[in-house]
């Protein structure tokens, strides 16, 4: 045999590599894909870039309590007629001059207008890092909804191909059975449907789950180089969960530690502050004003008649300003008595949506408590029925073997433990789901254990 070089060892090294992609995760179990989606969805980054400007605009309110400063030099060539400025006599002839000047200004008080609005930028991004988590949640939820249907159309694939398998068995017999003429043609015929529609039932469960993948890849902006090779872990689904039924005293503490109902709150304070920025446009405006300029006139001379030096004009022309200014609204077409009016019933309106925030909440709890009540009976009830039909199909598959029942009565006994087994499959899911919701609601946020 031919000794692999370091070449020909490289070559397959990078034959290999383009064959199967390296470094890309194909198996995912439910907290890596909530993990990956966290930091990669789309709508997630976009509300962290929200919150991120909220912080600019927090900033912003705050330095603007500091004095504003400015500053300015112009200079310029006068030619033809002009005035000179040492003796305010029109002259013809050409002049230069430079003038620089420093201006500053203080809001002493402004109706508290500022502060309101420090008050109000806090508020708005407090509501801004509410609405991330309340996404964050959402998002895992969706993630694991989106999981869990991967997962039910994965178990819906296998009881297919439990059920074709059965079909091509008991076609097998038929067909052993009809050269021995202890069964009729018809019996085949029958068989021989219900396999070909089971097939179809196979390839569509398998699409549905290719359907359900894409919903997932796409609810974690999952590249599509990974997308097509994602697989989900084949794990059972934790049926685990205290059964006490919601009550108001856990309602009362899921709302003081609710971001969907803790964004409404800030959003409502936030308004608060809003109207009392309006507000503050009724009251008189302070300011204190200070400024110092120079400048430098080609025209300025000495005794002797030469031009003063630029420095020495600097100093001479130096001149400053201090005082204080007020403005008092009097009149503005009402407009401002209608910006606040506008303002306070925006406030009621916050107010309003906090109030329907809460109530959504607890409906949702009492709902949620229910279904996982009644989900936890179906659960027990499929698995009885699953067992029950198991024990049926085994009765009338002997039955059927030994000429005592037709191919319709194995056939439906068939079908039925087929339907229960997706019943009992739906149930535990549905089941495990709402346990994750219930204890939610309790505080526990399972992505992050």
């Amino acid at each position: 045999m031919r000794r692999l070089t370091i070449k020909n060892g490289l070559l397959l090294f990078l034959l290999l590599g383009i064959g199967f992609p390296l470094g890309a995760q194909e198996t995912w179990n439910l907290n890596e894909c909530i993990d990956y989606a966290l930091q990669n969805n789309l709508d997630q980054y976009d509300l962290k870039l929200g919150e991120e400007a909220a912080k600019i605009d927090q900033l912003q309110s705050k330095l603007n309590l500091l004095p504003s400063v400015s500053a300015s030099s112009s200079a310029g060539l006068n030619f033809g007629r002009s005035v000179d400025p040492s003796t305010n006599d029109i002259v013809n002839t050409e002049l230069f001059n430079n003038s620089n000047s420093l201006n500053s200004s203080l809001t002493l008080f402004r109706g508290f207008i500022q502060q309101n609005q420090i008050a109000y930028s806090r508020f708005r991004r407090e509501a801004a890092q509410w609405e991330t988590i309340n996404n964050q949640d959402d998002l895992a939820f969706k993630i694991l909804m989106a999981y869990y249907d991967v997962t039910y159309y994965n178990g819906l694939i296998e009881i297919a191909k439990e059920q074709l398998r059965l079909s091509e068995i008991n076609l097998k017999k038929t067909e052993a059975l009809i050269e021995t003429g202890l069964k009729a043609r018809t019996d085949l015929a029958e068989i021989q449907a219900t396999y070909e529609k089971e097939k179809l039932n196979l390839i569509q469960s398998e699409n549905k789950k290719q359907e359900a993948r894409l919903r997932l890849g796409q609810l974690m902006n999952l590249p599509a180089g990974e997308l097509t090779q994602m697989q989900i872990e084949a794990e059972e689904p934790e049926l685990v969960s205290s059964m006490l039924l919601a009550n108001d005293s856990l309602f009362a503490s899921f709302v003081t530690q609710s971001p969907f109902v803790k964004m409404a709150e800030a959003r409502l304070q936030a308004s608060a502050k809003e109207a009392a920025v309006v507000r503050g446009q009724f009251f008189p405006t302070v300011q204190l004003n200070a400024s110092i300029s120079t400048g430098y006139y080609e025209t300025y001379r000495d005794d002797n008649g030469k031009t003063i030096a630029f420095k020495t004009q600097l100093d001479n022309n130096m001149s400053q300003y201090v005082g204080a200014s007020i403005s008092i609204p009097v009149f503005a077409k009402n407009q401002i008595r209608s910006q606040y009016r506008k303002a306070k019933l925006a406030e009621e309106q916050a107010q309003i949506q906090v109030d329907r925030y809460r109530q959504t909440v607890y409906y949702e709890l009492l709902n949620n408590s229910r279904e996982l009540q009644a989900l936890f009976r179906e659960f027990v009830q499929t698995g009885k029925q699953v067992e029950a039909d198991d024990l049926a199909f085994q009765v009338a598959q002997r039955k059927y073997d030994e000429g005592l029942i037709d191919v319709i009565e194995l056939l439906a006994v068939k079908n039925r433990l087929g339907e229960a087994q997706s019943n009992r499959l739906l149930a535990s899911l549905q089941w495990a789901i709402k346990a994750r919701v219930v204890d939610f609601y309790k505080g526990v946020r399972f992505w992050e254990e």
